[in-house]
């Protein structure tokens, strides 16, 4: 598959904050889930053995915990905002996607990744999110693409060439 794909994202307050919900809605889905679960299981078990206080409680707790976890990442957000030196001096990045490897450039310099540094592809409602082997994170606006056939044709190529799943 030849690829040829232009894509221009800027990193800005507005990046930071769909990036944060995208992690945060994939935390929740990965964590609440299994805790909510074996916690459910916890309070059937002390409804049979009629231990209403302790089924309460452990209610009580599940949703402490939730709502703790919303509160915290809502205070990470406003802390990565108020530090982050994007919302001040947002940074356009240019990316250039090959048949094997990606370019990046932006104003302070310009590099290229081959696939093979590419552990993991996914897809958010918003960006497409490659991470490297070297724990660097990029993100592809979807509003970055010169037409919505390009964006489809590097959504296929990240299926086939990382596994990633569709959406």
């Amino acid at each position: 598959m030849e690829l040829n794909i232009k894509n221009t994202t800027t990193y800005n307050k507005d990046l930071i904050i769909k990036y944060n919900k995208y992690y945060s809605k994939s935390y929740m889905k990965k964590n609440f889930i299994i805790i909510g679960l074996v916690s459910i299981g916890f309070i059937i078990y002390m409804l049979i053995e009629r231990n209403y206080g302790y089924a309460l409680l452990l209610v009580g707790i599940m949703i402490a915990y939730y709502l703790l976890t919303i509160l915290l990442q809502k205070f990470t957000l406003k802390r990565m905002i108020s530090k982050s030196p994007l919302v001040e001096k947002p940074v356009e990045q240019r990316y250039l996607f090959e048949k094997n490897s990606f370019k990046v450039s932006n104003n302070a310099k310009t590099y290229e990744v081959n696939y093979d540094h590419i552990k993991s592809a996914k897809e958010g409602q918003e960006f497409f999110l490659l991470q490297s082997s070297h724990n660097k994170s990029y993100i592809i606006d979807y509003k970055g693409f010169e037409s919505e056939e390009d964006k489809k044709k590097l959504k296929e190529f990240f299926i086939i060439r990382f596994n990633m799943k569709y959406k």
